[in-house]
């Protein structure tokens, strides 16, 4: 009987895995789409302590919430629109065992399209390292804070400065512009707020 060679899997097999993993990570923590409090906190009578997993001494970057990090006026201006013509985000805490202060906002089925900002404000720079690791070669470094990625094949712009690590994903624009460049536009205003 013949042996079989074992398969082992190729770099970006084992990229999927960790950024799979970064993701599963976050499985236990307060779901997405649970209401906040006025403050921002989540509403939930369960604790949204870091688990055990999370660094204790890890200190978020900025108090800035990703709604507040990229605002409509920053979308208009990157787009070229009217004062007005993009309304508030959604926000909401999607702490992780890496990171307990993650958030995102979301800029959903406006007029003018979509946006989606995710912020990593404590634990950026590993996930930023990995992000490089597993992916730099695929990606375009841009000159944005402390670093910067533009993945064409999924639209999205990774930008750290400091700890804190934001990725930026239009979902659409209703008018077909590139997403490239607004989202660079975007990064470069983000990372001067941090």
């Amino acid at each position: 009987m013949a042996m079989r060679t074992p398969v082992l899997p190729t770099r970006l097999a084992l990229s999927t895995m960790l950024i799979g993993a970064f993701a599963l990570a976050g499985c236990g923590s307060t779901p997405a789409d649970e209401p906040l409090t006025s403050s921002g906190a989540s509403a939930s009578t369960e604790s949204t302590a870091p688990s055990a997993q999370a660094s204790a001494e890890a200190t978020p970057g900025t108090a800035l919430s990703a709604c507040e990090l990229v605002t409509p006026a920053d979308i208009e201006s990157a787009l070229g629109l009217d004062a007005g013509a993009v309304a508030e985000g959604t926000l909401t805490q999607s702490p992780t065992v890496l990171d307990a202060a993650v958030n995102e906002c979301r800029y959903d089925d406006q007029d003018w399209g979509g946006l989606v900002v995710n912020v990593t404000p404590a634990d950026g720079v590993n996930v930023f390292d990995a992000l490089s690791s597993a992916y730099g070669d695929t990606a375009e470094a841009v000159s944005v804070g402390d670093g910067g990625f533009w993945f064409e094949n999924n639209d999205r712009g990774y930008f750290l400065k400091g700890s804190v690590m934001a990725f930026l994903q239009f979902t659409f624009i209703a008018d077909g512009t590139p997403f490239r460049e607004p989202t660079i536009t975007l990064g470069e205003a983000l990372v001067e707020r941090i």
